[in-house]
């Protein structure tokens, strides 16, 4: 991928998620239960994702989270609006989040937060905020000096997280997968858990996370359709200290 490609599919992603931001005329039903939502701001904005990045990599297929899944060489990972609930319920949380891979390895890792009108990406193992590189990340701090984010599913699903609680500086549920990976690579959190993430909940954030040097660990494939518990840390040590915790 050029990086005049790039440059297109990140104005048009900006585009794309502007249109987010204070939009309350959407309709919402539910999935697989109250607590697993989608809106016809999930499905519209799925569709324009894709006929952008048609336009940009014809030759490419797509996972979407609200569309048809097809694997190939050359494939796109899409979650229209990662964080929902957030979204529905007019809080910050919730962004557009892509990957792009070429036999399985990650090109191109995309992560726009509407509400604050941030883009986050990560492009030839360097990680960029509105398109300014990363360059200083806070210092690496040990387990009992972390803040983590995991959701009550996670922790419910793996007890010993609660124990977690009272031996780190502090807990968080953010409510979006994509964003609190980009936080963990940023050193604004220092560890994430969730037992339910799917490849189009973190092929966005985990380029950027690479990029800035941190590390991941996920139970089944990467490209998985289905739950997946995935620990994402800033270094190794904590994360295999993390790992220790889950059921």
């Amino acid at each position: 991928m050029e990086n005049k490609q790039v440059e297109i599919i990140l104005r048009n992603v900006q585009e794309i998620g502007q249109k987010l931001k204070g939009q309350r005329n959407f309709k919402i039903d539910q999935k697989s239960g109250i607590q697993d939502l989608v809106t016809s701001m999930d499905k519209n904005t799925e569709i324009a994702l894709r006929q952008c990045l048609r336009e940009v990599t014809p030759d490419c297929t797509f996972i979407g989270e609200e569309g048809t899944q097809e694997m190939s060489k050359k494939v796109w990972i899409i979650d229209p609006i990662d964080g929902t609930t957030n979204f529905i319920n007019s809080q910050e949380g919730y962004a557009i989040s892509l990957g792009y891979f070429e036999d399985a390895k990650p090109v191109l890792g995309i992560v726009y937060d509407a509400a604050s009108e941030t883009l986050y990406h990560a492009f030839d193992q360097r990680a960029y905020i509105n398109g300014i590189q990363v360059q200083d990340l806070p210092e690496i701090r040990s387990l009992s000096e972390s803040v983590w984010d995991a959701g009550m599913a996670t922790m419910h699903k793996n007890p010993k997280l609660f124990d977690l609680c009272r031996i780190t500086r502090g807990h968080r549920e953010l409510g979006s997968a994509a964003l609190a990976i980009i936080k963990v690579a940023l050193g604004k959190l220092d560890f994430y858990v969730t037992e339910n993430a799917k490849c189009w909940d973190y092929a966005g954030g985990i380029p950027f996370l690479k990029a800035c040097q941190g590390t991941y660990w996920m139970r089944d494939d990467f490209f998985t359709c289905t739950p997946n518990l995935v620990v994402v840390a800033r270094d190794e040590e904590v994360l295999e200290q993390v790992k220790s915790y889950l059921k």
